[in-house]
């Protein structure tokens, strides 16, 4: 599809600032920031979230046939959150379930403290992602008992640290012209409750303006930039200074030694982050009116920062500024003749309850084993750990294809055949490099010198091919196939007839003679 590149960078830019500058200073006495720091507060609750994601398309432009065909998959797409359970900041979980054009895909998913597991419907094995280094298998023999414990206390600290940056963050946010607050009885996991309604709303046209005025809040709010800079360090410096320590090992580097007195001086690391930030804003806001009127004059950045793209938004809160509810809709037009999607709107709705009493997560089980996400490299080794009955197969094989390859080769014509890599004639068979058409078909390959053999695993097909050098024979999941030339192994490489490789792999070949180029497909 289309796309101005100006337009994804002035999107993810909108998107961010209406949701930032939604407002924060008291409204009809209700305080706006307290019930967002509160919001941040909570550590264990029980709620539901749906996203929703509607694509426009532009009737005056004609797609071609792939991208329509993606366009009608996925024009309408929605993540419902039906349980999320939250132990604590650490530990949390989810059931849900993703909605497209052809199906629903049930999913889990939980957190513990630095992994993420999920189990989705149709995947053999629950994945794992892990999201702290300490976790990792692979480190944990490089890094010491005292690494892995610091970055198992940056990661909690971090989340202990998020309400303060936000409410420095929605303390220093101006109010958008267009809010309001008003009485609401409104229904929460079937409990009738008298709420706070704050109704907010954003146009594109706003946002310059909203922003600078953001960030001359931050610059006048010296003391509570150097206060949530004091609270970054406490985070960070323990864990800054283990790893100086232990990729010191004795010896003197300069780059340690310019670090060390600021990370040794609180005061000192604190005075140089505040002087660094502050003087930045401050020479970004004197020439803020010339940065602007270059923005404005790019036709991308007119239409977002337009009347065309807003924000509104509803948070619902109870008597003790606690947010239970949000409802939000954002709209982005975009204008062009060429603009093949013409609108992006998306939808949100929340609730939450049982905030800050005790809620158990529920735990997925591993016990049959799990797959690493690394481990995933390979979009065949992704379908292989998946039912073939299932949606999510049929999403990732048949929607999106993630498998579909075609390779073309040109045949090597020197008198000298097989005196390159390149694909040769063999007498009237087309010999291809084994090693570069498997793994172009995301299959592994293995060689044995002793025994000259090559051992093939095709993780689409299920196919297991193993040839040996000169041998007019070949096995196929244990049964023996004729070869129409033998393996041949030349300058270090193996070559292999093109036709039984291929579809032994549940490719197809075809040949143009008039081009002398061998293309092999596979779905």
């Amino acid at each position: 599809m289309k796309n101005n590149r100006n337009y994804k960078w002035l999107s993810v830019f909108l998107v961010v600032l209406l949701v930032i500058l939604a407002g924060c200073q008291s409204v009809n006495g209700l305080d706006l920031n307290k019930m967002i720091q509160n919001g941040a507060s909570v550590k264990s609750l029980q709620g539901s979230q749906t996203f929703a994601l509607e694509f426009i398309a532009n009737p005056s432009v004609k797609l071609d046939e792939e991208n329509q065909r993606l366009l009608d998959l996925f024009a309408n797409v929605k993540l419902n959150l039906d349980e999320v359970k939250q132990q604590d900041l650490t530990h949390a979980s989810v059931k849900g379930s993703f909605e497209y054009a052809k199906g629903r895909i049930p999913f889990q998913m939980t957190i513990s403290d630095q992994d993420y597991t999920f189990q989705i419907e149709g995947a053999k094995k629950p994945v794992v992602i892990h999201n702290g280094p300490a976790n990792m298998e692979e480190l944990k023999q490089t890094l010491s008992k005292e690494m892995q414990e610091q970055l198992k206390q940056l990661y909690a600290k971090s989340a202990e640290l998020t309400p303060s940056l936000v409410s420095y963050l929605s303390g220093n946010a101006p109010n958008p012209a267009n809010i309001s607050v008003s009485d609401s009885q409104t229904y929460i996991h079937n409990e009738g409750l008298s709420l706070k309604k704050v109704h907010v709303e954003i146009k594109g046209s706003e946002l310059l303006d909203l922003f600078k005025a953001f960030a001359t809040n931050l610059v006048a709010d010296e003391k509570g930039m150097k206060d949530i800079l004091g609270q970054i360090y406490d985070v960070v410096a323990p864990f800054m200074k283990q790893a100086i320590k232990e990729n010191a090992q004795g010896q003197a580097d300069p780059m340690n030694q310019m670090i060390e007195p600021y990370l040794n001086n609180k005061t000192l690391a604190v005075e140089f982050a505040f002087t660094f930030l502050n003087s930045n804003l401050k020479k970004m806001l004197a020439d803020y009116d010339t940065y602007t009127a270059q923005i404005k004059d790019n036709e991308a950045a007119r239409q977002l920062l337009s009347d065309q793209q807003t924000l509104k938004l509803d948070i619902y809160a109870d008597r003790d500024l606690m947010p239970r509810k949000t409802n939000m809709e954002l709209n982005l037009q975009f204008t062009g003749e060429d603009t093949s999607i013409q609108g992006l709107k998306i939808t949100s709705t929340s609730e939450t309850w049982n905030l800050n009493q005790p809620v158990q997560a529920d735990v997925i089980d591993t016990s049959s084993g799990v797959v690493e996400l690394n481990g995933l490299s390979k979009p065949s080794r992704l379908l292989a750990g998946l039912d073939p009955n299932s949606q999510l197969y049929s999403l990732l094989k048949n929607d999106l294809r993630i498998t579909k390859k075609d390779i073309q080769m040109i045949v090597d014509n020197d008198d000298t055949y097989g005196a390159s890599t390149k694909p040769y004639n063999a007498n009237g068979t087309i010999m291809v490099p084994a090693r570069f058409v498997v793994e172009q078909l995301d299959a592994d390959v293995d060689w044995d010198p002793a025994t000259q053999q090559v051992t093939i695993t095709d993780w689409v097909s299920g196919a297991v091919i193993k040839l040996n050098i000169g041998s007019k024979q070949a096995s196929v999941n244990g049964m023996i196939k004729p070869l129409e030339t033998e393996a041949e192994l030349t300058n270090g490489s193996t070559f292999v007839p093109v036709r039984f490789i291929a579809e032994s792999m549940g490719a197809t070949v075809k040949w143009d003679q008039e081009l002398q180029m061998v293309t092999i497909s596979r779905d």
